[in-house]
């Protein structure tokens, strides 16, 4: 019956191992190939009435507000071949004048160079009038649409006198859609890491099933140095939190990695960002949101995000007015996006801060050995070889055996097949029969091991 029970144990354990996910085996920086660039986006952009303090590249086409600046601190860090200056505005395809602000000026600052992969329907122009008649000064570099004049809106201003032709110089660009692909790799692999996180209270204790808590709950977070710490939530769970309070900040060695999932909600996730408590710009760069299933992403209220948003696969609209410090990853965005369905003022999202990601994160599996449940150890009703049998008690000191010289190698053992004194007792070691004759208590051991040797005598 013992063996009954172990096999089906045995294979229960089996039926569970096999029904679990395999566990993700992936480390890296998940930002990896971006280029310097602070955001990164696929498809299409809509830049309201605010800033970005990075650079910014985008796939599709470009629409803006009335007002934007891009490159605010930093020009970026990747400069095109040929190019005396960074990339600060990459546009992979068209600037859609139609449907941007009629007053929409975008600026793009630090002497930084734009980029028009398209230019379909765009001037450049590098002197103030749109001829390159002697009579116009030489002016900042500024692309309008066809035909339009020199300061004209809606318009696209740089703070240098960048060469026309630079501007339409695809030459040496990144492949945006080939990056992309490697990020929803990673973000899908991301979001099969194991959960170390646990949320508690204000008294320290576990949340309540660490799914069911209710809204407005304040949790509390400690980090583990030396190891990714991975917490894993519903978005319903993620909007159930009012403050997320680190009791050990995020730092390069103990990166925080929230991976949020909107299966529930079909890939569509309304975002109340919870008040940070505890973290800052300082440890922006060592926290990553990740979004691995969600296709529609809306920031529409509450705290400043530390950290970045990695959700390479969904259309994210940003209308909170707090800010994001960090990286952005998107497949297509709207910050401060314009009115439904008219060219009219934008409305105002918060501002993008350079903080980019700085770390890597480790979540691969774990290589320690450990027993094979397939492999069952012996029943205890079952002896197995002495290594398992009880050893004498340690109040009695029993010398070490002593090889005659007239015969080489260790004495033989229990089963090995060799030839035993009658009587199945032990082969003379040249100390045992001093041993035995001279205690008791060593004597009740040797009849014990006697007794063993007989039971394992071989039959002739």
């Amino acid at each position: 019956m013992k063996r009954t029970s172990l096999t089906t144990a045995t294979a229960c354990v089996l039926c569970l191992a096999s029904a679990a996910p395999a566990a993700a085996d992936y480390s890296g920086n998940p930002l990896a190939g971006d280029n310097g660039f602070g955001v990164l986006i696929q498809s299409d952009a809509t830049l309201g009435s605010t800033e970005t303090e990075g650079s910014v590249a985008i796939g599709g086409n470009l629409t803006y507000g009335p007002g934007y600046n891009v490159a605010l601190h930093a020009p970026g860090t990747f400069t095109a071949p040929g190019d005396a200056r960074p990339t600060a505005l990459l546009v992979g395809s068209r600037v859609d004048y139609a449907g941007s602000s009629p007053q929409g000026v975008l600026k793009v600052l630090s002497n930084g160079y734009v980029k028009i992969g398209d230019a379909t329907g765009s001037s450049v122009l590098e002197q103030d009038g749109n001829t390159q008649d002697t009579e116009f000064a030489d002016v900042n570099t500024q692309i309008v649409a066809q035909g339009a004049a020199h300061n004209s809106t809606p318009r696209i201003e740089t703070t240098v006198r960048q060469p026309a032709s630079s501007v339409t110089d695809t030459t040496g660009l990144p492949d945006l859609d080939a990056l992309f692909a490697t990020y929803r790799d990673r973000s899908t692999a991301i979001g099969t890491c194991d959960t170390s996180v646990i949320l508690r209270d204000d008294a320290g204790n576990p949340l309540p099933d660490q799914t069911g808590f209710p809204a407005g709950t304040s949790a509390h977070v400690t980090l583990t140095d030396g190891e990714t710490n991975v917490l894993r939530l519903t978005g319903v769970q993620l909007n159930n939190l009012s403050e997320i309070v680190f009791d050990t900040p995020p730092t390069a060695t103990a990166p925080f990695v929230v991976d949020i999932d909107t299966t529930g909600t079909n890939g569509t996730y309304v975002w109340h960002m919870p008040n940070l408590a505890g973290a800052s710009g300082e440890q922006a760069p060592y926290m990553l949101w990740n979004f691995s299933d969600a296709t529609d992403i809306t920031m529409a209220d509450g705290d400043s995000l530390e950290g970045t948003v990695f959700a390479p696969r969904a259309h994210l609209t940003d209308v909170n007015p707090a800010n994001i410090e960090g990286t952005v990853v998107a497949r297509e965005l709207v910050a401060g996006p314009l009115t439904e369905g008219s060219a009219a003022d934008s409305v105002n999202a918060g501002e993008i801060h350079q903080f980019p990601f700085a770390t890597e994160i480790d979540c691969g599996t774990d290589q320690s050995p450990s027993p094979s449940p397939s492999e069952p150890t012996p029943s205890p009703s079952e002896p197995t070889p002495s290594p398992s049998e009880p050893t004498p008690s340690s109040s009695v000191t029993t010398p070490a055996p002593t090889y005659s010289p007239s015969r080489p190698g260790p004495p033989s053992g229990f089963g090995d097949g060799h030839h035993r004194p009658p009587g199945g007792g032990l082969a003379d070691t040249g100390t045992s029969t001093t041993l035995l004759a001279a205690s008791g208590a060593l004597l009740l051991v040797a009849a014990g091991m006697v007794l063993l040797g007989r039971r394992r005598r071989p039959k002739h």
